[in-house]
């Protein structure tokens, strides 16, 4: 019998085999997807060393563009990306305009822009922006916007220049100071002093075109006492600000008098509101009346001033709101004597004059039952009723016999926060390079 011998070692050769299969799979794994992995972190840290070397930009550029620095430099590493000065222009809108009824401001801002792929990390209007995948945008630092609800200060960075530089190496953006110019309160310029003039529509609005209007939308909304809005279509952000009613002695009495913004915390907002009037005619020629109605809502204050029995010359204020039940609250009382010459003066915040309630009960006053009451002087009643129209309280006016022209008023109260009294908006421009 033979006995069969085999020495062929293929389970050797089969481990072999395996082995490199598995060592080349491996190298292909990482080649698919370690490298890329590895290249996205790194432009992810160059992106974060980017955006950590733009804050320190903004803090040197607000030594040359707000503060007495000449000029200031910061280093920043490109790793892959580019950077580009881009000021304003119709292909790269980068601007502000600050408006109302009776003035227009606009000022160009401009930016310096890190581009690495799809992430950009821009300096703009004195803050740092980020933009990723997707056109999603996030604020880095403040601009500088600062608002507290009586005084809007807005220095516009002006950003000039035209250099852009690329590539793996470290480049350094050099500041320069330019020119400030005061744009806002400006007396050679009509329209434009302070405090802000709110007659007509009693709004300021401030309009940002940017790439980043979004995270500038984001930004405004966390400031007190505005209205934020966007326009995706102009890519703009819309800041409103109330402003405050004119105040002071006006030589005229117009068809409206307004009061935007009553400070609802003080019991006693009011100051002055008082009228001289002057009569056209003597005062034996008829009655004559001057009255002021105010709406808010389904409530209305009426103050009546005119001739009463014989020749008095009386005054009444009746607030009304329907409801369940329906409030009708009335007061009178004698002022002077309607042959009195003019100018007559009507001062609807009078503490000596006490006026009687002429109704059965006051449910907005505490006790309610006010019946034949003169405890109430004229100006504790205008503080009360105020407060209960407010915070925006609106007169039309009406006078009859009275010369509108020739007559004046005088308007003063305390406004709340948010009522924008006042403006500084400057212009301050840099010249920016890149080597």
């Amino acid at each position: 019998m033979r006995l069969l011998n085999s020495e062929t070692a293929a389970s050797e050769v089969i481990g072999h085999l395996l082995i490199l299969f598995i060592t080349i799979l491996g190298v292909g794994m990482i080649a698919l997807y370690g490298v890329p992995a590895i290249y996205s972190l790194e432009d992810i840290a160059n992106s974060k060393n980017s955006e950590q070397a733009f804050t320190v930009l903004d803090s040197r550029a607000s030594r040359v563009t707000l503060g007495e620095s000449p000029l200031q430099v910061t280093n920043i590493n490109l790793g892959g990306g580019t950077l580009t000065v881009e000021p304003n222009s119709t292909t790269n809108p980068s601007f502000m305009v600050v408006n109302s009824s009776n003035f227009n401001v606009t000022i160009p801002m401009g930016r310096v822009k890190y581009t690495l792929g799809d992430r950009i990390v821009a300096y703009e209007g004195g803050g740092v922006w980020a933009q990723y995948a997707g056109g999603g945008a996030v604020m880095l630092s403040p601009p500088e916007i600062h608002y507290n609800g009586w005084t809007l200060t807005l220095p516009v960075i002006n950003v000039n220049g035209s250099a852009s530089v690329g590539g793996k190496g470290t480049a350094v953006v050099s500041f320069k100071k330019g020119a400030t110019i005061i744009q806002y309160p400006n007396g050679s310029i009509p329209g434009r002093m302070n405090p802000v003039n709110g007659s007509i529509i009693g709004k300021v609005h401030v309009n940002i075109t940017s790439d980043y209007y979004k995270a500038w939308a984001d930004y405004a909304r966390t400031l007190s006492y505005t209205n934020v809005s966007v326009n995706d279509r102009n890519k703009a952000t819309i800041i409103e600000l109330e402003v405050i009613s004119p105040m002071g002695t006006f030589a005229a009495i117009p068809g409206t008098i307004t009061m935007r913004d009553i400070n609802m915390s003080n019991s006693t907002p009011l100051t002055n509101l008082s009228f001289n009037l002057v009569y056209t005619k003597p005062a034996d020629w008829g009655s004559r009346e001057f009255e002021l109605e105010a709406h808010n809502g389904n409530a209305e204050l009426e103050i009546d001033t005119g001739h009463g029995t014989g020749e008095d010359y009386v005054i009444d204020v009746k607030y009304t709101k329907p409801g369940t039940p329906d409030i009708d609250e009335t007061w009178h009382a004698y002022m002077f004597s309607a042959k009195s010459p003019s100018p007559w003066n009507i001062d609807l915040l009078n503490k000596t004059l006490n006026l009687t309630f002429t109704g059965d009960s006051c449910p907005t006053w505490s006790p309610s039952s006010c019946t034949g009451s003169t405890n109430y002087s004229l100006y504790d009643i205008m503080q009360h009723y105020a407060l209960l129209m407010g915070p925006d309280l609106v007169f039309e006016t009406d006078a009859e016999k009275f010369s509108t022209d020739a007559s004046s008023y005088t308007l003063y109260y305390d406004p709340g926060p948010g009522a924008l009294t006042y403006l500084q908006i400057t212009e301050n421009r840099a010249d920016v390079g890149i080597s």
